[in-house]
């Protein structure tokens, strides 16, 4: 196999990531396309032939987004999937409606996140940015993971952050400390807001190593991604310090075509047909930003699966 050298830079965007890609018979589903680099990754995968669906909770957002793409490709196929993240429920009820619809999966991209939500905890009594960053996309892999091993060869792409290495954990501590810290239930009020986003960009990459170690093996290529510094809605809700950080941070913020094209990149390369479990970062994968130490402990990688696992399991058995 030829060695891959490096074709895009930070200054890239998802167009330059797709030119001369057909991606006609390929069905991609993917999280919180109603702002940021969300918009961008639905946009640029339906010109290139995809059929998208769209899972988000604003559901005329969402309708106009569709409309735009097909004005700009009137044969575009693009479909909207109700979800609420910081529900369950509403996540389940998303994967039993996918699946019933009968379309295969090739593209589970799991783009959604929030820095600060606008509530604390979710009705399913968890902190809510580890609930919607993490707890709501595991349960959603798992629940379509059938339908992406019979539409193999497939692809998972986690959008994370730098920001997973800014945890402060302690690499010292016994794992079950770790999951502590990493796993917040409702009413959790410190560290904060920050330390919480961070604490759930870790849970995504600890996730996604895990899932592929898991799913490789029947097809399913697994991407953890870092989008760089982008403009977006993330951080809706913060106050006072997230309007600061977004005034003063402007002139380093991507656009989202920059900031959607690593997610692109590794949904659609056919270079990457053959590379799995892996943190990218400018459209590359050299992993000199991944904070190893933490992400690369395939202990607190399997410890945080059967955590949240185990929290499903006690979900589902409430709902019979």
């Amino acid at each position: 196999m030829a060695e891959r050298t490096q074709q895009f830079t930070w200054r890239s965007t998802a167009e330059d990531v797709l030119k001369d890609i057909d991606l006609t018979g390929k069905t991609a589903l993917i999280t919180g396309t109603n702002s940021g680099i969300g918009i961008e990754t639905a946009r640029s995968l339906a010109l290139h032939g995809a059929h998208v669906v769209m899972a988000n909770r604003n559901i005329p957002a969402s309708e106009k987004l569709r409309d735009e793409i097909i004005a700009e490709k009137p044969d575009a196929k693009v479909d909207i999937l109700p979800i609420e993240l910081s529900s369950l429920k509403s996540v389940k009820k998303a994967a039993e409606e996918y699946i019933a619809k009968g379309w295969p999966l090739h593209l589970l991209i799991l783009n959604a996140g929030v820095a600060k939500p606008l509530v604390d905890s979710t009705e399913d009594d968890l902190e809510a940015t580890y609930a919607v960053n993490h707890v709501a996309h595991f349960y959603l892999t798992q629940l379509l993971l059938p339908k992406l091993k019979q539409s193999a060869p497939s692809r998972v792409v986690i959008v994370s952050s730098e920001l997973h290495s800014s945890t402060k954990i302690d690499v010292s501590l016994p794992v079950a400390e770790k999951i502590k810290i990493l796993t917040p239930v409702a009413g959790t009020k410190e560290p904060g807001m920050f330390s919480f986003y961070a604490y759930s960009k870790l849970c995504n990459v600890l996730f996604a190593f895990a899932l592929h170690r898991k799913a490789h093996q029947s097809g399913v290529n697994v991407y953890v991604v870092h989008p760089g510094v982008i403009k977006t809605g993330l951080v809706r809700g913060s106050g006072f310090l997230g309007k600061v950080f977004q005034f003063f941070g402007t002139p380093f913020f991507r656009s989202i075509e920059q900031g959607a094209a690593t997610t692109v990149y590794c949904a659609a390369d056919p270079e990457l047909a053959n590379v799995s479990g892996k943190y990218f970062e400018n459209c590359w994968d050299d992993e000199k930003k991944l904070q190893k130490s933490l992400a690369r402990d395939e202990a607190l990688q399997d410890a945080l699966w059967k955590h949240t696992e185990e929290f499903l399991r006690k979900f589902e058995s409430s709902k019979m």
